[in-house]
């Protein structure tokens, strides 16, 4: 039977630029960065988490589907506080385009976007 999600597939133009933005600005520890191939222009496998979560994200952009990055990528964040997430995220750069309110559900709710423009969702946790 299944039992968890591995990891999810972040679709990047720039894999430097991704690695430094995950970990510097969202706080991402690396897991893995080595190449896929020979040569110093080979794609690399790169596999960043959160502090404590088992979660894997995949930075690179399989040949073929460049046209998913900048998209809305389905991947849901959460916060423990959302109000403290949005003013430390807006202070190193992160663009929100929708800052933190009450979404019509009732919930929590917000989204920001990386250096590539893809977006995210932002949760609040207790929520959940």
């Amino acid at each position: 039977m299944l039992t968890r999600v591995r990891s999810v597939g972040i679709y990047v133009s720039d894999q430097q630029r991704a690695l430094e933005f995950y970990t510097q600005v969202l706080g991402c520890e690396l897991v893995t960065d080595m190449p896929m191939g020979p040569g110093p222009d080979a794609p690399r496998w790169i596999e960043v988490r959160l502090p404590g979560d088992t979660t894997k994200l995949v930075l690179v952009t399989p040949r073929g589907q460049e046209n998913r990055i900048g998209t809305f990528s389905n991947v849901i964040f959460f916060s423990d506080d959302m109000e403290r997430t949005y003013a430390e995220l807006t202070g190193r750069g992160v663009e929100f385009p929708t800052p933190p309110q009450r979404a019509p559900w009732g919930k929590w709710w917000a989204t920001f976007r990386d250096p590539d423009g893809n977006e995210y969702g932002l949760a609040l946790a207790s929520e959940a």
